[in-house]
């Protein structure tokens, strides 16, 4: 995924988690400088993120809601960033 400078980019689907439940996420990103936080916006609408360094991210994220959760990740670079990898959950 492509991600505009500046921006939070969310997935096109969402996906149901029980409370207790982890996602782990594992992505690299270009250019590898850029400042990323991966996470899930939660069923309250909250961003709960994760700084990524160095060009990858890896990470599990546990989390203690029920409800329909989606992965997001914010660029706060002023560059597009080129994202992929993996969700599971």
């Amino acid at each position: 995924m492509e991600i505009p400078a500046n921006t939070l980019a969310t997935a096109s689907t969402s996906f149901p988690l029980e409370a207790g439940e982890t996602v782990s996420i594992n992505a690299v990103y270009t250019p590898r400088t850029a400042d990323l936080s991966f996470g899930l916006i939660a069923p309250d609408g909250y961003f709960y993120s994760m700084p990524a360094t160095n060009g990858n991210f890896d990470e599990t994220i546990e989390v203690d809601q029920r409800g329909q959760y989606t992965l997001a990740v914010r660029n706060r670079s002023s560059e597009e960033v080129s994202v992929s990898g993996y969700v599971y959950y």
